[in-house]
């Protein structure tokens, strides 16, 4: 028997907003509206060295130092009030729709947004969660290590598990299509982005 699994993006893909950013937009909105523009220029950066500078400076600069504990809770509010809140407005409806129907085959949320925020999405019957990973000192967020550009690598991991994976992506990355006949990419259409819906 074939061992199938689902492999599905967050961001973009199966919810119309970069988690990350909206959170910290939510929490510290006054920190968040001077700095993303500030940094804007590291944007051109992302695509020549493969990491997302400005993701990472944004974020150690509105919540480094912040209480662990206090931003899970944070993080439970925005997605119960926001994400879960206004459900029709965020969630693809056609993706979210397609997995409930698949119930026994495993479902992998794979995103680069914060584990804070990705654990909340566990609520939408997701068997794992892999996202990036929060380093905490001392009760307090010190660092993250991001999931930008390095999804690959997880899903190199998972093959050793699975015969086969279909990934759902709006954004895949290139090394996606060179992992052999095991993993199947479908691309959708940006969900919310550019006001188009997948």
């Amino acid at each position: 028997m074939t061992r199938l699994a689902f492999i599905i993006d967050l961001d973009y893909t199966l919810v119309k907003t970069n988690t990350t950013f909206e959170f910290l937009k939510v929490i510290c909105p006054k920190r968040y509206l001077i700095l993303s523009k500030i940094l804007k220029p590291l944007l051109l950066l992302n695509a020549i060295i493969k990491r997302d500078i400005y993701k990472f400076t944004l974020v150690m600069m509105c919540i480094k130092g912040w209480n662990q504990r206090k931003l899970k809770q944070l993080a439970r509010v925005y997605y119960e009030k926001i994400i879960k809140g206004k459900s029709s407005m965020y969630f693809n409806d056609i993706l979210l729709s397609f997995l409930h129907r698949m119930r026994n085959v495993p479902k992998i949320l794979l995103t680069a947004s914060l584990d804070i925020i990705a654990e909340n999405f566990k609520d939408l019957s997701f068997d794992i969660i892999v996202s990036s990973e929060s380093y905490i000192k001392d009760g307090k967020l010190s660092s993250f290590h991001d999931l930008y550009r390095r999804k690959n690598l997880i899903l190199k991991i998972l093959l050793k598990y699975f015969d086969k994976v279909v990934v759902f992506d709006d954004n895949p990355e290139p090394e996606f299509y060179v992992l052999g006949s095991k993993v199947i990419v479908v691309q959708i259409p940006a969900y919310g982005k550019y006001g188009k819906r997948a």
